[in-house]
């Protein structure tokens, strides 16, 4: 699996897929990321950090989790690379449950600015509820910003319509700094892609928002350069 990319297009950053001690939420349908765990996931992550080099100044930091879910070791490490590289901006992904942490979280890098990324999926609460996101349906993308600069879209599975995304796409575009939509692709859980759904996002959608600052689009999982093909 492939842990470390350098990425220069669009949002240029060095980014790491790092294991953390286990996705304390775990019930999202759709997700079966949270399998990327090991007894020990400091031996994993110290490989991966020690390829950072620092070039564009900008760590974007995943984990099939929560950034609040990296082991401490992990953790000091992170902090370490950050100072010696001299990267003066940090990525994490954290689920909304965490949105009050965050800050303290932050602190431990200062003085790196830091930012943090939640995979809300969709402003559909009702879609969101289906999947088990753990966002209280009452959540507003006002409130969801309050806490995070970036959101992660899903789209593309059995059900969803187009409106639905362009629905979506426009709520980030008016929220967020930065955002990406990922195009689902079947996993081992038994929600799956509608493959005509996809073909059209492909055709009629991404050409269209490919090109804007802000936004990241994932066709396939590994198109950021980390992950398992």
């Amino acid at each position: 699996m492939e842990r470390y990319a350098l990425i220069h297009t669009k949002m240029p950053r060095e980014f790491v897929l790092l294991q953390g001690t286990g996705c304390r939420w775990r019930k999202c349908t759709f997700c079966d990321y949270h399998q990327d765990v090991s007894e020990n996931p400091f031996t994993v992550n110290e490989s991966v950090l020690r390829q950072v080099t620092g070039h564009y100044g900008v760590l974007d930091v995943i984990n099939s989790g929560s950034a609040l879910e990296l082991d401490d070791d992990t953790i000091a490490l992170i902090n370490q690379v950050v100072k010696e590289k001299q990267i003066h901006t940090l990525w994490f992904e954290a689920h909304y449950m965490y949105r009050k942490k965050l800050a303290d979280f932050a602190s431990r890098f200062a003085p790196a600015k830091v930012k943090f990324r939640c995979g809300v999926e969709t402003f559909d609460p009702t879609l969101r509820e289906e999947w088990k996101k753990g966002i209280p349906a009452s959540v507003t993308p006002e409130d969801v910003a309050k806490y995070f600069q970036g959101v992660c879209l899903l789209c593309c599975t059995e059900g969803e319509s187009k409106e639905r995304i362009f629905n979506d796409i426009r709520i980030a575009r008016e929220h967020f700094e930065y955002f990406s939509v990922n195009v689902f692709c079947n996993n081992s859980t038994s929600v799956k892609q509608d493959s005509e759904l996809a073909g059209w996002f492909a055709r009629e959608v991404y050409p269209q928002i490919k090109d804007v600052d802000g936004i990241e689009v994932l066709m396939e999982n590994t198109d950021l350069g980390v992950g398992t093909p």
